[in-house]
């Protein structure tokens, strides 16, 4: 049975002062350091695998603590245990890590997650490990803590598994995105429907490893047809990983995740000229104007994959002669700043999808959330110049422009903020006058709700 939103709602309203409670994997050292300099007390949940991420590199100490003595303060503030019921009976501490057998035994511990008052503060990884299947039923249906962020927009990140995936809500929010083209599985491949003559990419799940994804790039579809062929043969793809996989066309240009973080109480505050302006310039209501202002953007980062990066710096001629396919895996991410003038398409693009997250599934996004795009050059059409800030464009005449097509969209805490952790971001700090991080701002949003007993505004 289906977790209802007024449940967790009610649950928060008697927490005291909420846990953050975090998958470790993904983003979670970033969410860790937000929530220590916010003074709030930490959990993360790991495996004996991964322990020794967060092992070591503790975020220990009093927010403004100068630290020199890095082990007195591990062990007067971090804990260790194998049973968060445990967590209970070991007096003061600031954090714990709870190495666990296997992620997904988390949900055993429900009961005593909620007497420690904890905010489950979503990742990928949450998503893919405690989930369960593709419309994360584990966590929709059996995870009872409080979530601050999307629980039901959780499965949306499955593309292809499910009906309405993120490709659904940009088609419902009319932003650019790749176009898909069909095809016929067989035994040993796929067969298009039409020939198609461009650039193409198959997103398909690894035959071996469920939660990663093969991404196949193809001159065109003949050229595609055969390298899938030869991936099955090396067993890195299978007949039912192809069925729910993807053909999408090549679109050319940089990647570049933006990241933005959705104020469920910012968007009920009163902006002054801002909301009025807003609403008179983009002939929109009040209401929407705010729910506009509060899907506040942070920072941008840029992906660097394996073996891809690696290729990508060998001299042309070596390139064409190495016949195994790379791979696509996210290794690492690096900081962006972005052209000024192509932000206002970001943002509206960003506005558009969470305004139809709204609309499609209540309440929609909330909190940290990541529209991952690549920025390529397109013509407009003719009379269309002035739509896009260009003021230098005859009438009547057509024109280009950059514009940001969405490759990805992530409903949760994205896994390039760890490379702003510690240092912020260049929008999020100039907007805020300090350090701010994605971790740091779902550690304030935490704060000014608790302060204000309005936890409830902010979970699922």
């Amino acid at each position: 049975m289906a977790i209802e939103r007024e449940e967790m709602q009610e649950i928060v309203k008697s927490y005291r002062k909420p846990i953050g409670l975090n998958l470790g994997s993904h983003s979670a050292l970033d969410a860790w350091l937000g929530q220590r300099d916010y003074n709030f007390r930490t959990i993360i949940y790991t495996t004996p695998q991964r322990a020794r991420i967060y092992l070591q590199n503790p975020m220990v100490g009093k927010p403004g603590e100068v630290i020199e003595d890095l082990p007195a303060l591990a062990r007067r503030d971090l804990i260790v245990a194998k049973d968060p019921a445990d967590l209970k009976n070991r007096g003061e501490w600031k954090a714990a890590i709870v190495i666990l057998d296997k992620y997904p035994d988390i949900v055993k511990y429900v009961d005593d997650l909620i007497d420690l008052e904890c905010l489950q503060i979503p990742n990928r990884a949450f998503s893919v490990y405690v989930g369960g299947d593709s419309y994360c039923s584990v966590i929709e249906d059996k995870f009872a803590v409080p979530i601050l962020g999307s629980r039901k927009l959780l499965k949306i990140e499955n593309r292809g598994e499910i009906e309405r995936d993120y490709y659904w809500f940009a088609d419902k929010a009319g932003i650019p995105y790749p176009k898909s083209h069909e095809y016929d599985v067989y035994k040993t491949g796929i067969k298009f429907k039409e020939p198609i003559d461009d650039p193409i990419l198959l997103k398909a799940e690894h035959a071996h490893r469920e939660f990663e994804r093969e991404f196949i790039f193809a001159a065109d579809s003949e050229d595609l047809e055969e390298k899938i062929e030869r991936e099955m043969k090396i067993g890195n793809l299978s007949k039912e990983s192809l069925e729910r996989g993807r053909a999408e066309q090549i679109i050319l240009g940089p990647h570049a995740n933006f990241n933005f973080f959705f104020s469920t109480l910012d968007e009920k505050q009163d902006w002054g000229d801002i909301d009025d302006w807003y609403a008179k310039l983009y002939k929109t209501n009040v209401d929407d104007a705010r729910t506009c202002l509060a899907n506040q953007f942070l920072s941008i980062d840029e992906r660097r994959e394996t073996i891809l990066d690696g290729l990508k710096r060998l001299p042309v001629d070596v390139q064409m002669k190495i016949k195994d396919v790379p791979s696509f895996e996210v290794t690492c991410h690096v900081p962006m700043s972005l052209r000024e003038s192509l932000l206002k398409d970001v943002h509206k693009f960003a506005d558009a999808f969470l305004l139809a997250t709204r609309k499609y599934e209540p309440p929609g996004i909330i909190g940290a959330w990541c529209l991952q795009t690549i920025i390529t050059w397109r013509k407009i059409g003719s009379g269309m110049a002035v739509e896009y800030g260009l003021y230098d464009v005859p009438e009547g005449k057509e024109a280009y422009m950059h514009v940001p097509a969405t490759q990805d969209v992530a409903l949760r805490h994205g896994g390039g903020t760890n490379t702003h952790m510690g240092i912020g971001a260049q929008y999020s700090n100039a907007k805020y006058q300090r350090r701010m991080s994605m971790g740091d701002r779902i550690a304030l949003e935490i704060r000014r709700a608790w302060e204000r007993k309005k936890l409830q505004e902010i979970v699922t």
